[in-house]
């Protein structure tokens, strides 16, 4: 272990250690599809309960449970592949998530609240219609964000 490595050595080792530590990290990431597909899944949701109708709702219902089962089941099985450290997210990114987290249901609750106040039909679905466009756009940069966050915790960002 005496022997001295090149400058140009060593720059590319650690090259080669920060690209392995993003792609590591962006495994991690929470697919786009993901996204969507809850914001749908919860819209159909809403639609089966405003029916009224008994089959529609056990069908939304059963549709609901195996699709967000299936989604959340295929994200953790490939997250698990990965060893992302624990502390790569830090209070930062923590707060990023719990902010987007209440920030989507804020909305989307004075959303469904608003529709309701101004009698419009199906208030609860529009609702939701309005929660998956901010799952399906917001999730994405939510992504982002973490996997930077991520990066610069892992000195990979220096």
């Amino acid at each position: 272990m005496t022997e001295h490595m090149r400058p140009d050595e060593a720059a590319q080792a650690l090259a080669q250690v920060r690209a392995t530590q993003e792609q590591v990290i962006g495994m991690s990431m929470i697919p786009i599809w993901f996204w969507w597909a809850i914001g749908a899944l919860m819209v159909g949701f809403a639609a089966a309960i405003e029916s009224g109708d008994d089959t529609i709702i056990g069908i939304g219902v059963v549709v609901f449970v195996v699709g967000v089962t299936a989604s959340v089941g295929w994200v953790v099985r490939k997250a698990l592949r990965v060893q992302v450290r624990n502390d790569l997210l830090g209070l930062r990114g923590a707060g990023l998530i719990a902010g987007f987290v209440l920030g989507t249901v804020a909305v989307s609750l004075a959303a469904g609240f608003a529709l309701e106040a101004a009698d419009v039909a199906h208030p609860a679905t529009w609702g939701e219609v309005v929660t998956a466009m901010i799952l399906g756009l917001g999730g994405p940069w939510l992504n982002r964000a973490l996997r930077r966050i991520m990066i610069e915790r892992s000195g990979g960002g220096r």
